[in-house]
């Protein structure tokens, strides 16, 4: 029934001048994604690793363009995305560099009373020969 309904509007557009025909087939696409969106799907044909949003009817980014096979999950960096094996952990992407940490002073203790400010020259005055 719907593919007769479709040739039914298309037919006007093989036969009609250039405007009529683009016209019809607007309208076909239109309706046809209305449907489509209707029936919980997307507006378009999600291809090229995005997947549908069910939520707003959009079309996303797959993590990974979708390449990831079951035993694999997604690493997201600022320059590519690849694909590693195991199940994914509550972080999704790392942060590159070394495993060196900088060691952190704590004070022995907090000062109490405003800042002092103490100029060099009274902290090592200059020796005088």
């Amino acid at each position: 029934m719907l593919r007769l309904l479709l040739l039914a509007m298309l037919l006007p557009a093989c036969t009609a001048g250039v405007a009529a025909g683009a016209a019809v087939t607007t309208g076909a696409a239109v309706s046809l994604s209305a449907v489509q969106r209707n029936a919980g799907g997307c507006y378009a044909i999600c291809t090229g690793g995005t997947t549908c949003n069910p939520r707003n009817g959009l079309c996303e980014r797959m993590p990974c363009d979708g390449r990831c096979g079951a035993e694999q999950h997604c690493v997201t960096s600022f320059s590519e995305s690849t694909c590693v094996a195991g199940a994914p952990s509550d972080v999704v992407s790392g942060a590159p560099g070394s495993q060196k940490t900088i060691p952190v002073l704590q004070p022995a203790a907090m000062p109490s009373g405003p800042p002092q400010i103490i100029p060099a020259a009274e902290v090592n005055p200059p020796s005088h020969k």
